[in-house]
């Protein structure tokens, strides 16, 4: 069998990645490998029906040739390159490392592989050995010893060859390991489950106990073994604290022993943290957003709804609204508008008191009903359920009372009048909501006089349109105020946000955003 081998180094720094130069070997001498077959202890078969074996392009999975490893193995005709099979390797140890495939007259007799690893001096290199597919048949056969890195420890193998290649399995035995009949060193670690006693010991691990190897005490969907080869912490899922799972940075290639969640290595706009909140690649430009979710990001409120500071570090949650846009527009009428009236001569407009929309409000002595006001709406759309909402300024003067009237059409066409008492003491300078109800027509009436025990202020109400199948969610608050909302229906959806601190009071909702999803 002819075997041949080329490196190409890679430096890597932690400002960039970079080509530094490429040599290539002579064809070693094939009795210089031990025969092609592989011992028992500490090796690691990844088959290609295995999680950490992939896919790029079309391979066609086949059964025909015996000799392969699981249940079968997959299989490219010869092309330019573009399919490729990848074994990944998330382990830090150095291998003797063999490739196993199935032979036929048809099979390339320049097959590729390409094995990533670190040299003595920790730069990133690869190692392209290629051989003859159509020897060798069922058999590991050795490609050589490398030091396997844990996020760039990887295989792979193209089409890119004079004949079909197959991806089956490779076999990765660490250096030193010993087959059947030779004494086994101390390892120190006295179960045999590859973890080391002083390890084991220091997370709570039982060192006599090899099943826990297996185990994944802090579900981030990476077993202890994995943890300990990756030298993450096996009682914390995010070991550096960047928001992303151990096992989600383990998965696509990012590093769980560093903050990499601002990163953007695919170049498609989202950093690693919303490649994870989407379930997306963050390696692969075309897997982001599906087009049926939606990345909502904002600004940290400063204040609350009672218009006190909000502190960045207060925040625990944020509550997140959102429902299919109606078309309908929200209103908002104040004093000074046209479509305000008032009634009674000791009413006042005045400005004395912060918190008030527009350049004023109007204030009314306590009284017995004398002094009136009233917003009148128009252009609603009948069918639509509508939020009420009104805006005032606070003083202890005010009234405890204080009592809006709303007059409309409900959807059975009748006239309908109902009240919404509030406590004008409080609750003042931000919108409140006073109710909710469904109209049948396209205007209403709401209206406010000063029968109560405190000056009545009449400043502005807000309408908000409300679309059916409106839904609210509570999040833990966000490390970047990021969040993906999935599974939408197409059409133009409406979202906003509010923060909730620590003892539940809340900031007011952001502005209402729009957003298309086809």
């Amino acid at each position: 069998m002819v075997m041949v081998r080329s490196n190409t180094v890679v430096l890597l720094s932690l400002a960039s990645t970079f080509i530094a130069g490429c040599a290539t070997r002579p064809a070693p001498d094939v009795g210089d490998f031990p025969p092609p077959a592989a011992g028992d202890y500490i090796e690691h078969v990844i088959d290609n029906n295995d999680p950490a074996f992939y896919l790029d392009g079309e391979w066609k999975r086949s059964t025909a040739s015996d000799g392969f490893e699981g249940p079968d193995y997959f299989a490219a005709p010869s092309g330019d390159g573009s399919l490729v099979a990848t074994w990944n390797l998330n382990l830090i140890k150095t291998f003797d490392v063999y490739a196993k495939w199935t032979t036929h007259p048809n099979r390339g007799s320049n097959v590729t592989y390409v094995i990533h690893h670190l040299d003595d001096r920790d730069n990133l290199v690869t190692d392209s050995v290629t051989v003859d597919q159509r020897e060798n048949n069922g058999q590991w056969f050795k490609l050589g010893t490398y030091r396997m890195s844990a996020l760039t420890g990887r295989v792979t193998v193209s089409n890119d060859t004079d004949g079909y290649a197959i991806a089956d399995a490779i076999l990765f035995r660490e250096l030193g390991a010993v087959t059947d009949g030779e004494d086994v060193p101390d390892t120190g670690d006295s179960d045999g489950d590859g973890l080391a006693d002083e390890w084991e010991v220091r997370f709570g691990l039982d060192p006599n106990d090899p099943s826990d190897a297996d185990a994944d005490f802090d579900n981030d969907g990476v077993s202890n073994r994995d943890e300990f080869l990756l030298g993450t912490d096996p009682t914390v899922s995010d070991s550096d604290g960047d928001g992303l799972p151990d096992g989600f940075e383990a998965q696509y290639g990012l590093d769980p022993s560093i903050n990499d969640r601002d990163d953007d290595p695919d170049g498609d706009g989202l950093t690693n943290y919303q490649e994870f909140l989407a379930e997306s690649n963050p390696s692969d430009e075309d897997s982001g957003l599906t087009g049926t979710s939606v990345l909502l990001t904002w600004e940290t409120p400063t204040e609350r709804e009672d218009g006190t500071p909000l502190g960045d570090d207060e925040i625990v949650q944020y509550e997140i609204a959102y429902q299919q846009a109606t078309g309908a527009r929200e209103t908002s009428i104040d004093n000074e508008s046209d479509r305000f009236v008032s009634y009674g001569s000791d009413g006042f407009d005045s400005s004395s008191t912060d918190g008030y929309q527009g350049g004023n409000y109007f204030t009314m002595p306590a009284g017995s009903g004398e002094v009136s006001a009233e917003w009148s709406a128009g252009n609603l759309s009948p069918g639509l359920n509508y939020d009420l909402h009104a805006n005032w300024t606070s003083h202890p003067n005010r009234a405890s009372n204080a009592t809006y009237q709303l007059t409309y059409t409900n959807s059975d066409g009748a006239q309908t009048t109902e009240r919404f008492t509030v406590d004008q003491r409080e609750g003042g300078g931000s919108w409140q909501e006073l109710g909710s109800f469904e109209t049948g027509d396209s205007s209403l009436v709401v209206r406010i006089n000063n029968d109560a025990d405190g000056y009545v202020i009449a400043d502005a109400i807000r309408l908000t349109p409300v679309a059916g199948g409106g839904e609210s969610i509570v999040v833990e608050r966000p490390i970047d105020n990021s969040y993906v909302i999935k599974n939408l229906a197409e059409g133009q959806w409406e979202f906003k946000i509010r923060a909730i601190d620590s003892a539940g009071l809340m900031s007011e909702y952001s502005d209402v955003e729009t957003r298309a999803v086809e």
